[in-house]
């Protein structure tokens, strides 16, 4: 990868959310011994509404919404000062070691306890964006709450902090998984399996955001017909524009991206052979690359609408410029999902065919300069 120095190892951030009673306190410990065993020091971050309900500062005595929002901007400030703190200082201490922060919840679950339009207030006030806050996660694991399939084990009794009846839970639930909508690694597990089978999986979606040997469902994609706008569910809207650069490898693939919505960016570089390693760049580290593209391709651009269906997590991609006309739809099938048989095509959008592993459709050769047949 191209890092600022050699000596310095990146600190990785794994969002660990879902609604009440999922499973995340418990499966934290299991995490933490795997990710140690592949040679990793990791640092976790406790759930903060939980810290701050524990000290007295209880959501339960509030009965004004204000109150409420207030509490939740105290939520993100000390997330914000947890997180860069954990940063700086594992980093300053062990600049040579492999490191991860697991954490128990990210800023972006605040937006499902309070409006929208509070929400936006709140970060007006402190200058910050939405994709900021969200993009800035190596990963975002989100497990189902157990009022979900696993009705049996939902309980408080290992959180004393809950409050939230199982009705209650679903809703919240539903929202966090909303909340979260647009992130580039998103990955949701549910109960279809016991506990074990659940955090055993969540733990592959963690190796492979990491980059580490997993195994991993391959996300369907589909060639898309037609699409009724009007009826997709809640949803993100992102802005996405890709280049391809030079490498003297010729197994390596060099990406670098530009990412982001309501005119707010992130940028990434990606190396890829046979593992695919990503890291978060300067927008100047990425003006600069460009001038590093591979004269073989053209830069791609695209717009991505994610949204949920089915428990699966969905990707519409409609291209731009020369490939102006192609849409295409990324499945991320639930994680008992076998074959093509358990997708759930949504049914407001038509496909033409499943083109998984059609190379036609590989944005790097959509990339190439070459005329290709359509």
């Amino acid at each position: 990868m191209y890092k600022a120095s050699q000596l310095i190892e990146p600190v990785s951030m794994i969002v660990l959310t879902g609604g009440p009673c999922s499973g995340k306190s418990s499966s934290l410990a299991y995490f933490t011994e795997k990710l140690s065993d592949h040679g990793f020091m990791v640092f976790v971050i406790p759930e903060t509404a939980t810290l701050i309900t524990n000290s007295g500062i209880d959501r339960r005595k509030m009965n004004k919404s204000k109150q409420v929002v207030m509490y939740e901007e105290a939520i993100l400030d000390m997330q914000l000062a947890f997180e860069e703190t954990y940063q700086q200082t594992v980093t300053r201490i062990f600049p040579e070691r492999k490191k991860v922060i697991l954490l128990d919840r990210g800023i972006m679950d605040i937006k499902a306890f309070i409006s929208d339009d509070d929400f936006k207030e709140i970060l007006k006030r402190k200058k910050l964006t939405e994709v900021k806050l969200r993009d800035r996660y190596n990963g975002v694991i989100h497990l189902v709450t157990a009022a979900e399939g696993a009705l049996t084990f939902y309980t408080g009794e290992n959180n004393l902090a809950r409050i939230e009846t199982p009705e209650e839970a679903l809703t919240i639930d539903q929202k966090i998984r909303e909340s979260w909508l647009g992130h580039p690694h998103f990955k949701i597990i549910d109960n279809s399996t016991d506990f074990e089978g659940k955090i055993s999986r969540a733990f592959s979606a963690i190796s492979h955001f990491l980059g580490l040997p997993a195994p991993l469902q391959i996300t369907e994609k589909f060639l898309v017909k037609s699409v009724q706008y009007d009826k997709i569910p809640a949803h993100q809207i992102i802005h996405i524009e890709q280049m391809y650069l030079r490498s003297k490898n010729k197994n390596e693939e060099i990406r670098i991206r530009k990412r982001g919505q309501n005119g707010a960016y992130l940028y990434f570089l990606s190396r890829k052979t046979v593992i695919e390693e990503e890291e978060l760049i300067t927008e100047q580290e990425y003006l600069n690359l460009t001038k590093l593209i591979d004269p073989k391709t053209d830069g791609m651009g695209k717009e991505r609408i994610c949204f949920l269906w089915s428990n699966q997590y969905c990707e519409l991609d409609s291209y731009k410029g020369k490939r102006e006309g192609i849409t295409i739809l990324k499945v991320e099938p639930v994680e008992t999902a076998r074959d093509i048989a358990k997708i759930h095509i949504p049914p407001f959008i038509a496909v033409e065919g499943n083109i998984t592993g059609n190379q036609q459709y590989n944005e790097r050769y959509m990339a190439m300069k070459q005329k290709r047949k359509t």
